[in-house]
């Protein structure tokens, strides 16, 4: 009594899990009309289901994209684990990536009886990529500077401390000289600042150079940059 309960369930427990899932289903039959389409389907492209139900899979996926469901249906092949790279059309005429796995439903003889198609959103996925690019840019940056940073100011202090020995004698040196030692002594110091900056950078933020090549901006792209900074930060992300 108890198995007959369950089997008699069984159609109602299967349609459950099937709108339940997080990932897009979507049914087929063998003329590739769309069957079912559960609310994870309907949330991805923004159609509801009696919008789509009876429709072919043209409304959703533009007829160049169909030829790897053509292809299942005629070959009855198994599905693919890895599926593929393709693009769902949304209510709005939008193209989502996503990547689609096709599987063929067959009843207990073997008959083809249509397709199951599992769409998983990519955009997200692209998002974190984007961001993890942008955080291993950032590291590469970051340990290129330290280098920087250490190789520089292993020569820049004995230019500096020699230097500033010369100018604690300035009394026998001639004016022009002494204003050539400050000068040297300035751009030693701004030298090093740019190069401490360097390890403070936490976005980094490229300007135009010559030849149309872009060239880091350390100021902008450090975290200590001021509000003047950042609306100027502001105006060169929009340009590039």
């Amino acid at each position: 009594m108890e198995h007959r309960e369950s089997a008699s369930h069984a159609p109602d427990y299967l349609e459950s899990i099937f709108e339940s899932s997080p990932v897009a289903l979507i049914s087929l039959n063998t003329r590739l009309r769309i069957i079912m389409f559960n609310r994870a389907a309907q949330e991805l492209t923004g159609y509801r289901y009696h919008e789509v139900a009876g429709r072919r899979i043209n409304r959703i996926i533009r007829n160049v994209r169909i030829a790897n469901i053509i292809r299942t249906l005629k070959s009855r092949g198994t599905a693919s684990i890895e599926g593929y790279i393709t693009k769902l059309t949304n209510s709005e005429n939008r193209e989502i990536p996503v990547r689609l796995r096709i599987s063929p439903l067959t009843d207990t003889n073997g008959n083809l009886l249509g397709v199951l198609m599992i769409a998983s959103d990519l955009r997200e996925i692209r998002k974190l990529q984007a961001k993890l690019l942008e955080a291993e840019r950032l590291a590469a940056i970051t340990e290129t500077a330290i280098s920087i940073n250490h190789e520089i100011n292993n020569p820049l202090c004995s230019i500096l401390g020699n230097t500033q020995l010369m100018l604690m004698e300035r009394e026998k040196l001639d004016s022009r000289t002494v204003r050539k030692l400050k000068s040297i002594e300035r751009e030693i110091m701004r030298i090093r600042e740019i190069a401490e900056r360097l390890s403070r950078i936490t976005k980094p933020v490229l300007k135009e150079y010559v030849g149309g090549k872009r060239m880091l901006d350390v100021e902008l792209s450090c975290a200590d940059a001021g509000p003047a900074q950042s609306n100027q930060q502001e105006s060169i992300d929009k340009s590039t």
